[in-house]
């Protein structure tokens, strides 16, 4: 008896406690805005180029990497964030998010970096234009038969050895620029750059570039929805896969015998000829928003801020993952988008095409939409796309580079060039996207298995796409970002 009534008891005791079941309350995050200290227009861009060990074969001229400076001027930056890039993506696509970030903790300066690769683009067209404030300038540039010349494959044989081993020396340049000018130096990566800056803590650094290991160079990791797993070190094998005979992706010797091209040359909306096509429709959208576009652009009457909505926006897209919720067509016939639905399911469900001009307009105009939704402002993206400083994206992404990543054993044990993941104690802030790669803390699950009991923060913010992370008006990131600083003491907290 007594013990039935002692059961019974404990039983009443965890039933009104909400025990059992055991309980599983899930807290949303709360989305909170940057709070901007200055005026975000008093922070500045400037692009420099510096000079980095030389890779096999290359011209001395591209022997270097590119840093696009974000910062307030007359303010010293106490901390430097270096930001690695995407796949086909270029220093320029961190603007946004510096400006913000460095708005909000004006001690904090971003460093983004713009890869070898970049350095063989050609933006005279979009800088002429801008000069001559007319965009058919750029139109006349970059079109068949005008003084743009795309690169070929043959000429740029030595892009075979822009490898993983190349791309850490320049990283390692650049770090240590940073690491002369400022008390705290952290690393972000954004998708692919998050594999990178990960693997980065590990690599052995030569001694002539510091020696060690990355981890005794930097402060920290900051990870924007890109993750070891996921954008890199997947331990894939170095084996060729085609199909039909077509190679999709190359191994190590085709690149290097010249049997495959050593840069990706497009397809799914990438490639120097989509990039090309957005800059130079980013151009028109700058100078003559409301005017329609030129003909040939796209079969029905359209205007050109809305033609470059609609090759960026995440529902107009053939992967909107990767694209930037900017806003809505208005005034449009829609079709259906398989491909988006196909490679992303339910979100490339939402996705659809511009088929036409519908029966009670006359043409196709851009709205900003809800901005619950679209977090993303097209202007800011038109300004990223036409500063003839820095190029957002990539337009001649290194093969070898995304091979060699691929190839990387997730714990990097015995794996030449590294210490095993486990050794690193770096602590890292990784953030995913709701509707981007990473979109649930399960995501960085691997990476932080490589790592166990290592220092690592883990939050997805929900509702932004890949692109949002770094687009978004009103970033989220940024307030999450200044609270791992302050938490780890790299910043002054906030008064309470």
């Amino acid at each position: 008896m007594q013990l039935r009534t002692a059961f019974a008891t404990v039983l009443s005791a965890l039933l009104l406690a909400g025990c059992l079941p055991i309980p599983d309350v899930r807290v949303p995050l709360l989305v909170q805005a940057p709070e901007l200290q200055v005026d975000p227009a008093l922070v500045e861009h400037d692009t420099r180029w510096i000079s980095t060990p030389a890779a096999p074969g290359t011209p001395i001229w591209l022997n270097g990497t590119g840093i696009r400076r974000t910062h307030l001027p007359g303010t010293p930056g106490r901390v430097v964030v270096v930001a690695m890039p995407g796949l086909f993506s270029g220093a320029a696509v961190f603007d946004i998010w510096a400006r913000q970030l460095v708005a909000s903790e004006p001690g904090v300066e971003v460093w983004a970096v713009d890869r070898r690769s970049n350095a063989l683009e050609d933006r005279e067209g979009i800088r002429r234009a801008i000069e001559a404030d007319d965009p058919e300038v750029a139109l006349r540039y970059y079109a068949p038969g005008g003084e743009h010349v795309p690169i070929e494959p043959a000429w740029v044989p030595y892009m075979a050895h822009w490898g993983l081993a190349v791309h850490l020396r320049d990283l390692q340049e650049v770090v240590l620029a940073a690491r002369a000018e400022a008390e705290v130096v952290l690393l972000a990566g954004h998708s692919l750059g998050a594999g990178i800056v990960s693997v980065y803590a590990a690599a052995r650094i030569a001694p002539e570039q510091g020696g060690g290991i990355g981890e005794d160079h930097v402060d920290g990791l900051i990870l924007l929805d890109g993750s070891v797993g996921r954008t890199g070190a997947l331990g894939r094998a170095d084996e060729r896969v085609a199909i039909f005979g077509i190679t999709l992706v190359p191994d190590v010797e085709d690149l290097v015998s010249g049997r495959a091209a050593p840069f990706l040359r497009g397809g799914l909306g990438f490639g120097q000829r989509h990039v090309v096509r957005t800059a130079v429709a980013a151009t028109f959208a700058r100078l003559r928003p409301d005017d329609l576009a030129p003909a040939g652009s796209v079969p029905y009457p359209i205007t050109n801020r809305a033609l470059m909505g609609i090759r960026t926006d995440d529902d107009y897209a053939v992967t909107p993952i990767f694209s930037a919720s900017v806003g809505e067509a208005v005034g449009a016939r829609f079709g259906g988008n398989v491909t988006a639905f196909v490679l992303t399911g339910r979100d490339g469900a939402r996705s659809r095409t511009v088929a036409g001009v519908a029966d009670d307009a006359t043409h196709v105009s851009w709205s900003a939409g809800d901005p619950a939704r679209e977090v993303s402002d097209l202007d800011d993206l038109v300004a990223q796309w036409t500063d003839p400083a820095a190029d957002p994206a990539e337009w001649y992404f290194p093969l070898r580079l995304a091979v060699d990543v691929a190839q990387l054993d997730p714990r990097l044990e015995a794996t030449s060039g590294f210490v095993p993941m486990d050794r690193i104690v770096l602590p890292a802030l990784a953030i995913g996207a709701g509707r981007g790669v990473i979109t649930s803390p399960a995501g960085f699950q691997s990476y932080v298995n490589t790592r166990p009991g290592a220092p690592i923060a883990v939050t997805v913010v929900p509702g932004l796409t890949h692109q949002d992370v770094l687009s978004a008006r009103a970033n989220p990131t940024i307030p999450i970002v200044l609270r791992w600083l302050r938490s780890e003491g790299w910043i002054a907290p906030r008064p309470r």
